[in-house]
Order: C-alpha cells, then sequence, then structure tokens
C-alpha cells in the first residue's frame, strides 16, 4: 500500500472517529470537568431550507487548572424529534444522544485557552447544506458541543461540555395553536420573629437594577400582552413596598434613598405589567395547603387569617385576578383537591405526578371531577430549567408549539397547546433583548393565549387517578397549632384595639408567613417563629391589667370603690369590667367599656348596694366588647360600717330620753328662778 493511500485511509478514519464521537454521549477524559457552556443566541428560529444555522454564547472555566485548545462544535441530528418525551429525555439526560458533530472546516469556532474562572465566547455559523437534516417536520435538536486539553495534555473525541436548544421546522399549514408563558413572582424573603425581613439586602439587590427578580420583570415585560400569564404572591408586592418605604427594615441594615427608589420602581412596574394582563392571585406567602388541608380542625381559622392578608394586600395595590393555589410537586391528593375547590373557578397548579393519567392531547388545563366538584388544574410540565437563557426559552416554546402542532394533526380532536411555565427564580440575565423572546408569538403556528381565557372556555375533562396520599411531608401539626395560637391571642386583641384595622392585617400577615409551604426546608426555625409570635401577641394582653385596693370600706350599704385599667400596649384599646361576688345574691353591673389611651391608667367608681350584708368579696376582670373576659382577675373585700337598725332605734330612743331629761330639768330651774324674784325685789324695797 502506498504511502499516500495510507495517509488518505488514516486521514479517513479519524474522520469517522470524530463524527462517531459526536454521536458519543458527552463525556470526558477529566472525570468531571469544569467547563459549562451557555447558548446566547439562535438563529434562525425556526428551519427551512436555505437558512444557515448560527449558534453564540459562552464557555466558563471552573475549574482550578487550565483547558487548552477548546473549541466549538454545532451538533444536530438528521432526522427531528416529533414527540415530547424524546425531548424530555433530552432535556433531562446530558448523556441523550442529540446529534451529530458539524467538523467541517469553518463550521466550528477555536475558542482557544481558557485560564481557571476565565469566561470566552464562541460562535459557529453552519449553511443550511452542512447540516445534513432530512427536512422532516418536527423539533430538531441544536447543540454545541466543546472539545478542549486539560493540564495533562489528555484531549478525548467526546465532548467535554454541551448545551442543548430546539429549532422547530413546521411547513404545512396548520391552525395556530394557544400559546403562553406564565410569569411566577413569588416572595424570596421572610420576615423573623421580630417581624423584621431576615435579608433585606438580597431583595433589594434582586429588584435592582441587573437583579434576578428586576430581570425576570423586564423580560416578561417583553411578551406580547395575550401571550403571557402572570402569577403574583400578594406578600411580594407587601414586601418590596416595605422596603421601598422603609419599614421592617432593622437598625443595623443601611438603605440607600437609590435602593428605595429602585425598590418603588419595580413595584409600580410589576404592577403596570400584571393589571392589564388578568394576573393569578396566590394565597399571601404560598401557604402549605397540604397542611391546612391534613388537620381540617385548625384549616378554618388559619384559612380565615390567608385570605384576609391576600384581600388586604390586594385591596392597597388595587390589583384584582383569578385566585389559584401552588402546592408542591409531591404534595397533591385527593382529599386537597376537594378541599381547594373553592367557588370552582380557582385553577390548582400541578405537575404531571398529581395526574399520572394526564395526556397532553386533553391540554395544559383540564377540568377534575373532586368529591366538591369541578375544579380547574393547570398541568405545568413544562417549567423552564435555571440554565436557560431568554433564546433558550424562545425555542423551546416555539418547539412546544411545533409539537401540539404535530399532535393535532396527528389526532384533529386534540386540544394540545404550548404553555410554558418559568422558574420564579431564573435569572435571565441582564442582557435579556438579545434572546428576542417576543419573536416566539410572531410563527404562525402560534397564537397568543393567556389561560385566564381557556378558562372562559370549556375545557377537557381529566377523569384518571390522583394520589390518594400525598408524597410530600407537610408542616407540622405543631406548626398549625402555633399559628392557630396566633389567631387566638390576635382575636382578643382585636376586639380591645380601639382602631383595629391596621392591626388585623398585621396579625392575617403574621398567620400567613409562618404557614409558608418554604419553612418545609427548616421546620425548627420555622417552629420558633411561630411560637414566638403567639408569645408576643399573649404578652401584649398581659400589658394591659386592672388594678383593684385590697379592701374597700363602705360608709352605708351603698357607696363607690375605685378600680384601675391599666394599659401599657401602644395602641388605643376599649374595654369595660366584669364584677363577681362571693356572695350570689348580690347582683354587680359590668363597668361599661371606655377607651382608654396607649400608656393611660384610667380609674373608675363603680357604685355597689350590699343590702344586708356586712362583707363580700369581689372578683373582677377585664371585659372585651363582646362580653369576653381576659387576663389575671384580681380579688378584693369590701365591706360596710353601716349600724343595725335595732340599734339605731335603741341610740335614738336613747336620744329622746335624754332629751326629754334636758327638757324637765331645764324647766324645772327655770320654774324655781321666777318664784325667788319678789322676795328679794321687797328685801331691795325695804
Amino acid at each position: 500500500m502506498s504511502s499516500r493511500r495510507c495517509t488518505i485511509l488514516v486521514a479517513l478514519l479519524l474522520t469517522a472517529l470524530v463524527t462517531l464521537a459526536g454521536v458519543a454521549p458527552a463525556s470526558a477524559a477529566d472525570d468531571d470537568p469544569g467547563l459549562t457552556v451557555t447558548i446566547g443566541t439562535v438563529s434562525p428560529t425556526l428551519l427551512a431550507p436555505g437558512r444557515d444555522v448560527s449558534m453564540s454564547g459562552t464557555v466558563t472555566n471552573a475549574d482550578d487548572h487550565a483547558w487548552t485548545k477548546v473549541q466549538a462544535y454545532l451538533v444536530i441530528p438528521a432526522s427531528p424529534f416529533t414527540t415530547r418525551r424524546q425531548v424530555d429525555q433530552a432535556m433531562a439526560d446530558g448523556r441523550a444522544y442529540t446529534g451529530v458533530r458539524v467538523i467541517e472546516t469553518g463550521s466550528f469556532d477555536e475558542v482557544g485557552d481558557l485560564a481557571p474562572g476565565q469566561t470566552s465566547a464562541f460562535r459557529v455559523d453552519v449553511p443550511f447544506e452542512q447540516l445534513r437534516i432530512t427536512g422532516a417536520e418536527g423539533v430538531y435538536p441544536v447543540g454545541v458541543q466543546i472539545l478542549a486539553t486539560d493540564d495533562e495534555g489528555n484531549r478525548d473525541t467526546v465532548a467535554v461540555a454541551q448545551a442543548t436548544t430546539f429549532v422547530p421546522l413546521v411547513s404545512s399549514a396548520t391552525d395556530p395553536v394557544p400559546t403562553s408563558i406564565v410569569w411566577p413572582f413569588v416572595m424570596p424573603d421572610h420576615r423573623r420573629a421580630d417581624g423584621d425581613y431576615a435579608d433585606p439586602r438580597s431583595l433589594l439587590t434582586s429588584v435592582g437594577a441587573g437583579g434576578q427578580l428586576r430581570n425576570l420583570l423586564d423580560l416578561a415585560a417583553s411578551t406580547p400582552g395575550a401571550g403571557a400569564t402572570v402569577v403574583i404572591d400578594p406578600a411580594l408586592l407587601v414586601g418590596v413596598g416595605d422596603l421601598a418605604e422603609g419599614r421592617h427594615i432593622a437598625d443595623d441594615v443601611e438603605v440607600t434613598d437609590d435602593e428605595r427608589a429602585a425598590a418603588g420602581r419595580f413595584l409600580d412596574d410589576l404592577l403596570a405589567f400584571a393589571r392589564p394582563r388578568s394576573p393569578w392571585i396566590l394565597d399571601y406567602d404560598r401557604p402549605d395547603s397540604l397542611a391546612l388541608s391534613q388537620h381540617p380542625d385548625l384549616r378554618a381559622p388559619l384559612q380565615e387569617a390567608v385570605d384576609r392578608a391576600t384581600d388586604e394586600a390586594l385591596s392597597t395595590y388595587q390589583l384584582s385576578g383569578r385566585r389559584v393555589s401552588w402546592p408542591t410537586r409531591d404534595g397533591v391528593d385527593r382529599t386537597l383537591l376537594s378541599d381547594l375547590r373553592g367557588e370552582g373557578d380557582a385553577p390548582v397548579i400541578v405537575t404531571p405526578k398529581a395526574v399520572p393519567d394526564w395526556d397532553r392531547r386533553l391540554g395544559s388545563i383540564v377540568q377534575y371531577e373532586s368529591a366538591r366538584g369541578p375544579v380547574p388544574l393547570l398541568v405545568d410540565d413544562a417549567d423552564v430549567s435555571g440554565d436557560q437563557t431568554p433564546a433558550t426559552l424562545r425555542q423551546q416554546v416555539l418547539s412546544e408549539a411545533a409539537l401540539a402542532v404535530l399532535e393535532r394533526t396527528i389526532d384533529p380532536a386534540s386540544r394540545a397547546d404550548a404553555v410554558v411555565m418559568v422558574d420564579p427564580q431564573w435569572n435571565p440575565g441582564a442582557d435579556w433583548a438579545s434572546g428576542e423572546l417576543a419573536t416566539a408569538f410572531s410563527a404562525p403556528f402560534v397564537q397568543p393565549t393567556s389561560l385566564d381565557s381557556v378558562l372562559t372556555r370549556p375545557v377537557s375533562t381529566y377523569a384518571g387517578d390522583v394520589p390518594a396520599t400525598a408524597r410530600a411531608r407537610p408542616l407540622s401539626r405543631d406548626q398549625l397549632e402555633a399559628a392557630d395560637a396566633i389567631v387566638q391571642q390576635g382575636r382578643t386583641l382585636s376586639t380591645i384595639i380601639a382602631q383595629n384595622d391596621g392591626f388585623d392585617v398585621s396579625l392575617a400577615r403574621g398567620v400567613a408567613e409562618v404557614l409558608a409551604v418554604r419553612w418545609r426546608l427548616d421546620r425548627p426555625r420555622a417552629l420558633q417563629i411561630a411560637t414566638s409570635r403567639a408569645r408576643r401577641a399573649g404578652a401584649e394582653l398581659d400589658k394591659i391589667a386592672i388594678e383593684a385596693p385590697p379592701s374597700v370600706t363602705l360608709s352605708s350599704s351603698k357607696g363607690g370603690f375605685p378600680l384601675t385599667i391599666r394599659n401599657d400596649t401602644d395602641e388605643a384599646i376599649r374595654i369595660g369590667a366584669d364584677l363577681d361576688s362571693s356572695n350570689p345574691a348580690l347582683t354587680i353591673p359590668s363597668v361599661k367599656s371606655v377607651t382608654i389611651a396607649a400608656g393611660e391608667r384610667r380609674t373608675l367608681t363603680v357604685q355597689i348596694d350590699l343590702g344586708n350584708q356586712r362583707t363580700t368579696y369581689l372578683t373582677a376582670r377585664l371585659m372585651t366588647t363582646d362580653g369576653q373576659t381576659i387576663g389575671t382577675k384580681t380579688t378584693f373585700k369590701v365591706r360596710s360600717s353601716s349600724i343595725s337598725t335595732v340599734l339605731w332605734v335603741a341610740m335614738g330612743a336613747a336620744g329622746v330620753f335624754v332629751l326629754i331629761a334636758l327638757v324637765r330639768r331645764f324647766h324645772r330651774r327655770r320654774t324655781s328662778g321666777t318664784g325667788d324674784a319678789p322676795e328679794q325685789l321687797a328685801d331691795d324695797d325695804d
């Protein structure tokens, strides 16, 4: 064999090996290569003959050593995916087959060397003819694979990093399918037992320029109104509003005027985005609905407090929308769906785990017949993972719609649609505009649709199974009982405080906050906060007390004595007193309620009639306006200094006798004096 033929065979063999390596799953000589790749742009959004494919992004070296001779290759299969199963597998499994590496000269990018911690950009441009695809309709996984040499000089033909997105090819004429992106905005922070926010700096950063929530909102606002469905936790509105106004922030946390202004702008922009889009409203701070369902004896008062907190926040920020529940992925069972049924128009967001017999042909919103009536369910099976970019989100939306088109083509009765729910913790980055997300809704087979509009029309019925028992471990009964203690103590305080609207709202928020589903991950701390708030409510009651003298002596059977009510709280109160006697024959009227200012002591005079009783013991307790006695009682002795009637008669008779005796004696003296006078005069005349 000639030298030239050997060289050609070796070259062909190497080419074949490289090509086959493009089919191989992602791994590397390095056991755990620290290279990561992110797709920033994809063009075109839809495949078509003659359209060259371009992809750009970044490669980051998170290893403690350098990677050299880094190269980026485009990967695409000849045939498209036509089922959701294929797409799901490609998204979930980094080792799944996603295509053949394009290795022609000029079609890959020489990224160069990457030092530890370094990030470099890549861009690959591949002419359409080099894709070598069949042109069949479907969703083509298009990705990038990274080849590199490690610090020991090892270079494998298997990729050390890869990322995948999807580009549909749909050419047949068809009716557009309903398409929507669901944008959840939930409260990431919480308040401590003392009422201050635990991490206000983090929330300020998130809603400020370049922050996660700020970026998420800006990207969401760029989508067409009809194609966006917003889900809002009212606790986020209250929390950001508190930061903007400087409320509930610890003294050692400094907040600048610029930060407060940024929080105010975020709040205004979020409300401006939500109001015209028929928002879906979560219960305040997303409470653990499964825990409430499993303890029906506690559910009603706790849900009442949650509803109060939710309604007040919506009223404050002038927002209205459809109420919705969002249990956790493993936290749904039949009883819960029955409990959440409400008026029948409140959707419940679930995952396919809760409806294992659900099929996409039914549509993303279905109706489930619970024990208490029909419940609309939004089945979230296409959520956006944290490593997405605006560009890959756009391609996911288009791919969902393309697969729905294929489904409806095969099955004209299918109601398959394209609904993508975004991870509320996803950060699309400050450069979100480069992803051109809004262009997803200009595809000919896409019909921008809000989920609220879907609920105004008949939806498919889900007649399949729902788990009898949820797998999730909800909050403990101890936690719910502590929350109920806040409710009970708060109800008492609410009947006392003169202007209690603000207090009732604060109480309701406190209850909702200790029921938040986030506490499943930190149960001891949750219980500590709940019990502490219950004790604080009880301590407020202890600041209101009634005082009486240890003993009272009346000058007669009737008289008055003082009672003092002390209000050491920071609120004006309205309260009265109830008196009970050790002698059941005596009836003492209650002291009518009076208003006592914060920090004031008020002394009241109570009238009593002991009748024939000489002594009695009275017990005084505070009484609310609705007749409930509260606080510590005080017992004291009341006696009369009055003398009996017989004694008064005897003393009166004795007085009469004395008076008569005095009169008679005076009379005798006067009579005696009158008889002696003439004799004296006569003697004088002589």
